[in-house]
Formats: structure tokens, sequence, C-alpha cells
């Protein structure tokens, strides 16, 4: 790896006004979308209370809105100690993790990889942002956790770029919910990210998300044909192929999840 990119994180706090609009969407999915509101309200029973008896949407927003402005107001040395404290923690792990990121997917990090950016916030989901190269994480993880939410969603920026190495006609819209492209990115995490080579770096048990985990097809989990193709893979390139002739074959039963 000598002489070749190797990403830095750096940590900071997520706006206010950059913070509220993903909590607003995922506290009122569309009907299309996963419901993501329990994760939020179990994070804040309060803002679940306030909302209880409100219908109208105008007034949830209001209230949703004014809820996390004096959340945001009042966790703010809070979100500040934490970004410091994560900002030391992932620094002793960085460069071991970029490094096998890059050799497990066998995909050099770019020029353009240099800095990858994690807002530190009030948001439990933690989304990422592949074209700005940022990700959340939550204020009030441990350092372990951040951690994992840290690699994972890194994992997806050299994922996606060695995607695109091996199905250069992508359309890029289909990396993000709900498209089956980005219901496989979902899936092949714990296959890879629990190969040898980063456990090494990071010992941690990676696991999807429970709605694959539970899928049984042909009378075998789901994601034991994937851990097949991983075991059996001719190089990285090779799995994703048979991941994604696997996902299309399979789309009905994915899509109804």
């Amino acid at each position: 790896m000598a002489g070749k990119i190797i990403p830095k994180v750096k940590f900071s706090v997520a706006p206010r006004d950059k913070t509220f609009p993903p909590i607003h969407y995922f506290l009122n999915p569309p009907k299309w979308d996963w419901d993501w509101s329990g994760a939020i309200y179990s994070n804040y029973p309060q803002l679940k209370v306030k909302l209880m008896d409100v219908k109208n949407k105008t007034q949830r927003r209001k209230i949703e809105y004014a809820f996390f402005k004096e959340t945001f107001q009042k966790e703010r040395p809070q979100l500040e100690k934490r970004s410091k404290q994560f900002q030391r923690d992932w620094d002793k792990i960085n460069d071991g993790v970029m490094r096998v990121l890059s050799e497990v997917v066998e995909e050099d990090w770019q020029e353009n990889d240099g800095t990858i950016f994690a807002k530190v916030s009030l948001n439990p989901i933690c989304p990422r942002y592949l074209k700005q190269k940022t990700f959340d994480v939550f204020y009030k993880q441990n350092s372990s956790s951040m951690r994992h939410t840290a690699i994972h969603e890194i994992f997806h920026f050299i994922y996606f770029r060695k995607w695109k190495c091996v199905f250069p006609k992508s359309v890029e819209k289909e990396f993000d919910f709900p498209y089956l492209t980005w219901k496989l990115s979902e899936i092949v995490p714990e296959i890879v990210l629990n190969d040898k080579r980063i456990q090494k770096v990071f010992k941690y048990h990676f696991v999807s998300y429970p709605e694959y985990e539970k899928v049984v097809l042909d009378g075998r989990p789901l994601l034991s044909y994937f851990q097949d193709f991983y075991d059996n893979r001719a190089d990285f390139a090779d799995f994703l192929k048979k991941s994604w002739t696997f996902v299309k074959k399979h789309e009905k039963e994915i899509n109804e999840l």
C-alpha cells in the first residue's frame, strides 16, 4: 500500500439545520419506505408523547422542529465533547481500516477520497451520503458502537466504487433506498466485514438488517447464499457478480421485505 491513498475521517458536529430534515423523513417515511420512527422514539420518548394526538402534518413538523432545536441547544456541549472523543478513538484504527477495506474489496482509494466526513448527530439512524463522502454517527453511541457504524458506512464508499467498475452502466440513484442495488449493499456487509482480515483490525461481529436476517429461501437462510458466494469467490468482482445475479433472480421476495 506504500504511496497509495489512505483516507482520513474528520469528525465534527452535524449542523442543526442539516440534522432535522433526515430526522423528519425517518419519523414520517413514505408508504414505500421502511418505518424507521421506532429508533428515534426509543431515544426521544418525550417526543412521542408530544406527537401522540397530533394528526395534522404541518403541526407535527412544527413540534418536531421545535423539539430538536431545543435538544440541539441543550446537547451542543455533549455533541462537541463526543466529536472530540470519537476523533481520538477513531484515529487509533483509521489507517488499518482503510488499508484492509481496500485490500478486501480489491479497489484502491482515489485522490478525491482523501477526507471522509463523520457528522456527530442527534439522529440515531446514521444515514450516509455517497457523493459528499459523509455519514452520521449518533452522539449517544459508545466508542465501539461508533467505530462499527463508521466501518459499515466507509465500506459503502469503497464498495460502490468497486461496483461501478464491475457494473459501469449502473445508475447512481439506485445506490440508495428502495432500489435492489441498495438492498444488496445492505445485505453483504455481514458477509464481507466479518472477513478475518477486517476482524484483525477491529474485532466486532457485524450483522445485517433484521429484515434480511430472518429471510429463508428454498429452506436456507438468505445470508447463507452470500456467504457461499464469498467463500468460493474467484475475486471480489466475482462475488459481486454472483450476488447480483442471485438478488435479481429473487427480486420479488427481497422487495417484499
